[in-house]
């Protein structure tokens, strides 16, 4: 296959982990032919959305690419499905493949037009969830709709290190919490919960707690420490004994956001709520506890504090391992490059 690559961007390469996937497939051949086009830069750098949408249909006619894998579009970039349908009637006939790891809603965070649009003309998506958002794709129009879970990438989360015998906090949260329209009680889906789950945790564990996240929602609680750089979560996660969160959009079937293999990844035990589908994905994995309400995450979290230092550290290294073996970025998209090619491409698998 020959494989055209849309990341979506602020800068060239901020997408680290399918760039080091696809880069990988590329050497091992999988792909005959690899390029990346990150569209938002390049809208960026012509200052001109028509000249930006020409360009980068001319450099897919020029690549001649088998697929088209678009990742995160939005009325930032706009693309209706007259250009869409213009990408993929291009003469190596591409098939057109979304990604969109991303939760939406029927009234917070709706699907604009141009996602709807790529929805409509691809030949599948993959959603970083099932149930009502599967159903919102299929309504925009989606023949084909897939799951694939979000995914870390090795270079930044999971490196080696030496577990440590002492932390400086028990428990540590990373989250942040905006209140929709500065109304200081209205929160996205899941935003409630995970307040009164953080609450909830310095209340048992005092200063042992600790969050770090931006959003009013924190304002004046004293165990926000603020904004922490996304690059920086892991040595936060390490120093702690466990990583805790309450996912937003908690309804999404399947759903989970970068914050669970990420947790893992570093090798720390790590507390999570219920999602309808984790009993299918996420069951048993070593060193992840999942629970269905705020005082479960404080009841878990002092079983965690009851084990033994060494204990604790086995369950982060089997969590780490697990996450190694199933969520680390080149394995995520090498299992969607599969799940592309035997359906879309192979004639037998895909007529079954």
């Amino acid at each position: 296959m020959r494989w055209f690559y849309v990341p979506n961007e602020g800068t060239e390469g901020d997408q680290i982990g399918p760039r080091m996937a696809f880069e990988k497939l590329h050497r091992e051949e999988v792909f005959s032919g690899y390029m990346a086009y990150s569209y938002l830069v390049r809208q960026k750098a012509l200052n001109n959305q028509q000249e930006a949408l020409s360009e980068m249909l001319e450099s897919a006619r020029s690549f001649a690419p088998d697929v088209i894998f678009i990742q995160h579009p939005g009325d930032r970039y706009p693309m209706d499905r007259e250009y869409l349908q213009q990408l993929k009637n291009l003469p190596s006939k591409p098939k057109l493949v979304l990604y969109e790891e991303d939760p939406y809603g029927h009234i917070f965070k709706r699907l604009d037009a141009t996602i709807s649009a790529v929805l409509a003309e691809s030949d599948m998506c993959f959603l970083g969830g099932t149930g009502y958002l599967a159903e919102m794709a299929y309504k925009a129009g989606a023949k084909k709709v897939r799951y694939a879970p979000h995914s870390y990438d090795s270079h930044r989360f999971g490196t080696t290190w030496t577990p440590t015998l002492s932390r400086r906090f028990d428990a540590v949260m990373i989250a942040n919490l905006t209140c929709i329209k500065r109304i200081p009680w209205l929160f996205m889906p899941g935003g409630r919960s995970r307040k009164h789950t953080a609450q909830a945790l310095y209340r048992q564990l005092g200063d042992r707690f600790a969050l770090y996240g931006a959003g009013q929602g924190w304002k004046g609680e004293p165990y926000c420490k603020g904004k922490i750089a996304f690059n920086q979560q892991g040595e936060a996660i390490r120093d702690a004994w466990m990583s805790i969160n309450w996912g937003q959009f908690d309804e999404i079937a399947m759903y989970s956001s970068d914050r669970l293999p990420i947790s893992l990844a570093c090798g720390v035990p790590h507390i999570t709520n219920f999602q309808p589908g984790y009993e299918h994905l996420f069951n048993n994995i070593p060193g992840l506890f999942i629970i269905k309400s705020p005082q479960e995450a404080v009841d878990v979290a002092l079983y965690i504090l009851s084990l033994t230092i060494e204990r604790r550290n086995e369950l982060g290294f089997q969590a780490a391992d697990y996450a190694c073996k199933f969520f680390e970025a080149t394995a995520v998209y090498s299992n969607i490059v599969s799940a592309i090619h035997e359906q879309l491409f192979d004639i037998q698998a895909s007529s079954t």
